[in-house]
């Protein structure tokens, strides 16, 4: 039994905000996101609006609110224009600098020199771009990751386009979010028309692996499963190849998932309350190793819109489970969860995160 895990109180969800800040690192990107000059990925995350945008290949991190009247400088959750507000046309540079504003003379010059955004610093583990909140936090983005880092990087190094960007609310708990993706003992009977039919959720795990709370976990396929041989031949090329279902969280914000190489899912947290949690869903189809035909991508991209169906199907599946926990913890607030073998990633989070909210808050 753990310590109680109360899902509902406010004060307890604003110690837990006060923590996610202090451990600072967080996943924000891919850099196929940010491939091109003026490309941007915004987010807003406990109420600070950032951006990160590439300036002629180099990618940097911003405050998204201009200096001028506070205005949201990017609105969009992506998309590629300068880091222009469009209230009064302020343009900001690499540096955070003003570069460009309306009637410049109407301004005292040194002030408008001495304006910077507030900027984040960036780091990368493979493609994958990470931004750190606390500029007291005297630790690498290696340290942070520890031995997860490696397999995060080489899985981040095999996505390709991004074919889905939207974002789901759920009325939970961030909590019940991490439960719910840290295991598969639910697969069998929540996802019997997704996971289950693709073979995942009967077999348990041999592979799999820790730092702090950061996890990996690789569920294998059911051997009983005959693959559909023309997905196979178009997606023979595709530069990963794994035979189960490879799991990733990066605590605390970001679920990285795959199926076999054939597409990647990125999931990105926003805690918003006690009771509510935004999930940023993103997909991207995989890497070949040479251009595909014209009549393999016709194919390809029928199979990307396949595995975008699947997957809201399969999150909307999962929803509908959390927030119906959600309702019923009013009358369970002293009381927590029952976590056996089957979920053993869960427990090794709380291990952590429980020390650290008695340590550190």
């Amino acid at each position: 039994m753990i310590k109680n895990l109360n899902y509902i109180d406010e004060a307890v969800f604003q110690k837990e905000k006060s923590l996610f800040f202090k451990e600072s690192w967080i996943l924000v990107a891919h850099k196929n996101e940010l491939a091109n000059n003026n490309d941007f990925v915004t987010l807003e995350y406990f109420g600070n609006k950032i951006f990160i945008q590439n300036y002629n290949g180099t990618l940097k991190s911003f405050q998204n609110v201009c200096l001028h009247r506070f205005n949201t400088i990017h609105e969009e959750p992506y998309g590629n224009r300068v880091s222009s507000c469009l209230y009064h046309n302020w343009t900001y540079g690499k540096k955070g600098n003003v570069i460009g504003l309306m009637c410049r003379n109407s301004f005292e010059k040194d002030d408008i020199n001495a304006l910077r955004l507030k900027e984040y610093e960036i780091d990368y583990c493979g493609d994958f771009v990470f931004i750190k909140l606390n500029d007291e936090l005297d630790r690498s983005l290696s340290d942070y990751l520890g031995n997860v880092f490696s397999p995060l990087a080489e899985i981040s190094q095999h996505f390709g386009a991004k074919t889905i960007d939207y974002t789901i609310e759920h009325k939970v708990n961030w909590k019940l979010l991490v439960e719910n993706v840290l295991e598969c003992y639910h697969c069998t009977s929540v996802h019997e028309n997704s996971f289950a039919k693709m073979g995942f959720g009967s077999v348990a795990p041999e592979k799999f692996d820790f730092f702090e709370a950061h996890s990996w976990c690789e569920f294998p396929k059911g051997e009983d499963i005959k693959p559909n041989k023309i997905i196979e031949k178009t997606l023979a090329d595709r530069t990963f190849k794994t035979q189960g279902y490879l799991h990733f969280y990066s605590y605390p914000n970001a679920f990285i998932s795959s199926v076999e190489g054939k597409g990647f899912y990125f999931g990105f947290m926003f805690p918003e309350s006690p009771s509510k949690t935004n999930l940023r869903v993103r997909y991207f189809a995989p890497k070949f190793e040479k251009e595909p035909s014209e009549s393999q991508q016709n194919i390809i991209d029928f199979i990307n819109n396949s595995s975008n169906e699947s997957l809201d199907l399969v999150l909307n599946e999962d929803k509908k489970i959390v927030e119906n926990i959600q309702t019923n913890l009013v009358h369970f607030k002293d009381s927590s969860p029952l976590f056996g073998d089957e979920e053993f990633r869960i427990l090794k989070f709380y291990d952590y995160f429980n020390k650290k909210e008695l340590n550190d808050i």
